[in-house]
């Protein structure tokens, strides 16, 4: 996933397991674990990517997860539907 200005916002890393967000948790970037990573799943075309939350952090600030998908787009071009994802990295 890009930011809309065309800023890289990909982690270098996957999770070992992961969930979907659901939007009614209030949960902010800075409620998530050390050990957790975020992600996001394209509406449209399924595609998953994993995010740098200090990268995310930086360029939004500390959002809500729930108002994250909006400001997310993908290589395909999509900005509507997607869905952020939690995940716990390996031991």
């Amino acid at each position: 996933m890009k930011h809309r200005r065309g800023i890289d916002l990909t982690a270098s890393f996957g999770p070992s397991d992961y969930r979907e967000h659901e939007s009614q948790q209030y949960e902010t970037l800075k409620s998530l674990h050390e050990w957790e990573v975020l992600g996001a799943k394209c509406g449209k075309c399924g595609r998953v990517s994993w995010l740098d939350k200090r990268v995310i952090e930086r360029e939004f600030g500390n959002q809500y997860l729930m108002n994250l998908r909006r400001k997310l787009r993908c290589v395909c071009g999509n900005k509507e539907g997607n869905t952020v994802l939690i995940g716990k990295l390996p031991r």
